[in-house]
């Protein structure tokens, strides 16, 4: 029988035992709530997976499938506790990839998500930023999202010449290599080093 996945609205269960840290920049951050960092690396937690699915599958419409990625599991993960529950998430992918003839290192930003009863709290805006502040050696943070705004206000940009290869996955099998204008949801930050470079983009891999 499957699990019920533990609630994400931050009434649940356990408090964050990985590295915490207070975040308070954004204007209304409640002071109660706390950002942890998690890895691949670390053990597993079934009871915090399992949350991290159930909020996943809240914001995403079922899209995961009670799973804790969509695509590919993010090698970091900063999670917003409150009360003791997640009530926000954001995945780190870490990846070279290519731009024309230059190969750059870049953080795609994976399944950022905020709980429904804790919108409009800066919540998503502080996940941000502690993702960037995590990219240590990478020079581009990358976003694919329908909806630009929180982007746009963190200093993200359209790549308006964005034609993209990249690995097609689907129900978690490869099905085949892509190439496609992503222009309408491409959005790239300069995180270090100079500007974007002009030329076909080469994902080195599946989609953030």
């Amino acid at each position: 029988m499957r699990r019920t996945p533990p609630p994400v609205s931050g009434l649940h269960l356990m408090a964050p035992t990985r590295r915490g840290s207070r975040f308070t920049s954004g204007r209304n951050w409640n002071r109660r709530m706390k950002l942890t960092d998690h890895s691949v690396a670390d053990s597993p937690d079934p009871v915090r997976d399992a949350a991290i699915a159930g909020l996943l599958d809240a914001c995403f419409g079922g899209m995961h499938g009670g799973r804790t990625f969509f695509k590919q599991v993010p090698h970091r993960r900063v999670l917003a506790w409150s009360r003791g529950g997640i009530v926000g998430h954001v995945g780190m992918d870490l990846r070279a990839m290519r731009v024309s003839d230059s190969t750059m290192h870049v953080l795609g930003i994976v399944d950022l998500c905020v709980a429904p009863t804790a919108r409009r709290q800066g919540i998503g805006a502080a996940l941000l930023q502690a993702a960037e502040e995590r990219a240590e050696g990478q020079s581009f943070a990358l976003s694919m999202a329908d909806d630009p705004r929180l982007y746009r206000r963190a200093g993200y940009s359209r790549i308006h010449a964005a034609d993209v290869t990249f690995l097609a996955i689907d129900e978690l099998r490869c099905h085949s290599v892509v190439r496609r204008d992503l222009s309408e949801i491409f959005m790239a930050k300069r995180l270090a080093g100079g500007a974007w470079p002009d030329g076909p983009i080469d994902l080195l891999g599946h989609l953030f």
